[in-house]
């Protein structure tokens, strides 16, 4: 038994070690741009302003987005890939190896001037004594005179029983099953 609870010790001691003097990775990305001060967004959240340095957790795909005042905005789509010393199963034994381990990663961007826009001009106020005055149009003495007719005044009225052969239309006269004789019979 006591040499089964020197193992165990031995073997919880071995775990504290490597626990304590385990290394780490430190990933960092630094974002460069001519001319500097640029508002650096990676994945839709403000980073700073360039140059900047942040660390970042994950490899992977990651969109940028840079802006400035006076230039146009850039936008960018970038893959970080995972260094071969930390895919899997590697990263384990680098992670327990008792050293830093260092990814350092810089993109550079050269931003261009954006096109010089006219500068607006504020529209004039017009006071009363010049706001212009709107003239009816004048009525012709021709329309006053002349009636237009309804669009119902040419139908017929609707207390005729009936119509005579007269009064139908021209274009039903082309079709006799629709006409009606005097005495009302088709």
């Amino acid at each position: 038994m006591t040499r089964a609870i020197v193992r165990r010790s031995i073997g919880l001691v071995l775990c504290a070690v490597c626990c304590v003097l385990s290394g780490c990775v430190h990933r960092s990305l630094t974002v460069l741009t001519e001319p500097p001060g640029a508002r650096v967004y990676i994945n839709d959240e403000l980073k700073g302003e360039t140059p900047i340095t942040y660390d970042f957790t994950w490899y992977g795909a990651y969109r940028l987005t840079l802006r400035k005042d006076g230039f146009e905005r850039m936008d960018d789509q970038r893959m970080i890939r995972a260094p071969i010393y930390l895919w899997i199963p590697f990263d384990l034994a680098m992670e327990l190896v008792p050293l830093t381990i260092r990814d350092a990663r810089t993109w550079s961007y050269i931003l261009t001037k954006s096109a010089v826009l006219p500068t607006p001009v504020p529209p004039q106020t017009i006071t009363p004594a010049q706001e212009p005055v709107a003239i009816a149009p004048a009525a012709s003495e021709d329309a006053a005179t002349t009636a237009v007719p309804s669009p119902d005044a040419s139908a017929p009225p609707a207390s005729s029983a009936a119509t005579s052969a007269a009064d139908v239309p021209a274009d039903d006269a082309l079709h006799p099953h629709n006409t009606e004789t005097p005495d009302g019979t088709r």
